[in-house]
């Protein structure tokens, strides 16, 4: 998809404080094998903060910088992974009521932790669709903090899971970065490495969330980790090259890429290595630091690029991710200005 004239005017993050991983390996939640495998030093940990008070936060941020008002707001997508609240009701509304908006549109995005690029592509389509709609806000967050889950080690090798929320503004004419392209691909014979023995109909909820186990049961009944792992960075370089293509780019005119906060085996196994980027040109340095952020980890990271002046104009910034489904995704934007509250 090639959205025409549509750009990022602010961009806003919730980080809550960080635990180290040497101090989940002293407190026993974490394996120094794992840490040292994975490279991962820290994640970010919220306590008992609701996700979608993170969600206002950041997207007080992200309104703020655009120079925008709520009332100005025509749609609003939200995103998550977990349940945000009381069963059977829904964030859109209270993020609304919080932020002071009018009666805008609204969407929620349950791709997992690809739930950001996929709102970007769907607030394009919707802001193409109604010259009325001059102003998307994106919002996503999660709070991991559950007797549910272990965010140290039950959610897959590599991946140590941390909370988050944040928040963009799109809007037509003009912003910091124009987006150029955004694309998204479904390999559906991997849906089950994410729901393992799991059953379809549950209506009491497991006692525990466990994407290990999961994984571990699909490569032992339906195909090996190897072919898995050799499937997804194949549809992933697919799916990047495609969105390049649309921009008319070559992977070497990338400035910097945004991957998933994984381990450093996992960001090169899956991205890097098929593209022939540099780690350097990747986030994962900065990413190690804060854990798999959920569907937070693109903005955050580019939050980080843009707030510490690290993108100039003309900059190319390649954002790829995938989710269980299987999703695989990416986007390019290219910075058109230095943000206002750069350093």
């Amino acid at each position: 998809m090639r959205p025409q004239d549509i750009y990022l005017s602010g961009l806003g993050s919730y980080l809550p404080e960080r635990m180290s991983s040497r101090r989940a390996i002293e407190l026993g939640l974490y394996n120094e094998t794992l840490m040292l495998d994975s490279g991962v030093t820290g994640t970010l940990v919220a306590g008992d903060t609701p996700p979608v008070d993170m969600a206002v936060s950041a997207a007080r941020e992200a309104l703020k910088r655009a120079g925008r008002e709520a009332a100005e707001v025509d749609l609003l997508l939200h995103s998550c992974v977990l349940r945000q609240g009381p069963e059977m009701w829904y964030p859109g509304g209270y993020i609304l009521r919080e932020l002071g908006c009018g009666d805008a549109a609204v969407f929620e995005v349950s791709q997992g932790c690809n739930g950001m690029l996929a709102a970007l592509e769907l607030a394009v389509g919707q802001l193409a669709a109604d010259a009325g709609r001059r102003t998307a806000l994106l919002t996503t967050a999660d709070n991991f903090t559950s007797p549910k889950g272990d965010r140290w080690q039950g959610y897959g090798p590599g991946t140590v899971i941390g909370d988050a929320a944040s928040a963009l503004v799109l809007e037509r004419g003009a912003g910091f970065a124009r987006l150029r392209t955004v694309n998204q691909s479904v390999i559906p014979e991997l849906e089950g490495l994410h729901r393992g023995a799991e059953p379809l109909f549950d209506p009491h909820g497991r006692e525990t969330i466990d994407m290990v186990a999961r994984a571990r049961h699909f490569g032992r009944t339906s195909k090996p980790l190897a072919e898995i792992n050799e499937l997804i960075a194949l549809r992933q370089a697919e799916v990047v090259r495609r969105t390049l293509a649309e921009a008319e780019l070559e992977v070497g005119d990338i400035a910097r890429a945004i991957y998933v906060n994984q381990g450093q085996y996992l960001v090169g196994q899956f991205f890097l290595d098929p593209l022939g980027l540099p780690e350097e040109k990747s986030t994962w340095d900065f990413g190690r630091t804060v854990g798999h952020l959920a569907a937070s980890d693109h903005v955050v990271a580019l939050d980080h690029l843009v707030t510490t002046g690290q993108l100039g104009p003309g900059d190319h910034v390649l954002l790829a991710g995938a989710a269980p489904g299987f999703v695989v995704s990416s986007a390019v934007l290219t910075m058109s200005a230095a943000a206002s509250w750069a350093i």
